[in-house]
């Protein structure tokens, strides 16, 4: 029985250690924040005193009644607080979905426009056409006298 018992005890500890994911850990722009605490059962052995009573023969030969002390190992359940890292994703990141290592999406506060991605917190990354903190403006290639040709040039969306 104590063997099971210190068994159980060695797997509550090791699971108690090993099921925060590993996302918890800290890593690229994963930021912590003050731990929590969470409760954790385990069972504890402790000595036990038991007051036996028992007859004797005392002086004159007539019988005694006494007590004697024996001990013996217990186990109780036992509650203890534990610190729990909380983590999360930095401002600006968070996780894409299936992942859980890492927070490696970046947050554009004002969504990418015309096909541009997110690829910085705040910063989106235009297609060619188009520019802008959310590609929202069309870049006009004929006011730059760039385009090569002689005939009129007429600006289209995202050309």
């Amino acid at each position: 029985m104590p063997l099971i018992s210190c068994l159980l005890s060695g797997l509550f500890f090791i699971l108690s250690m090993t099921s925060t994911g590993s996302f918890a850990q800290a890593g690229r722009r994963v930021c912590a924040s003050a731990p929590q605490s969470r409760v954790a059962a385990s069972s504890e052995s402790h000595i036990q005193p038991i007051y036996q009573p028992y007859l004797t023969t005392c002086q004159g030969h007539r019988l005694c009644s006494t007590y004697r002390t024996i001990y013996r190992v217990a186990y109780r359940q036992v509650y203890r607080q534990l610190p729990q890292p909380v983590a999360s994703c930095c401002p600006g990141w968070s996780r894409a979905e299936g992942h859980t290592l890492g927070c490696n999406r970046a947050l554009c506060w004002v969504p990418c426009q015309n096909g541009g991605s997110c690829i910085f917190p705040g910063r989106c990354s235009c297609p060619p056409g188009w520019m802008g903190p959310a590609c929202q403006t069309d870049v006009d290639e004929c006011t730059s006298q760039s385009h090569g040709c002689d005939q009129l040039c007429t600006n289209t969306a995202g050309s």
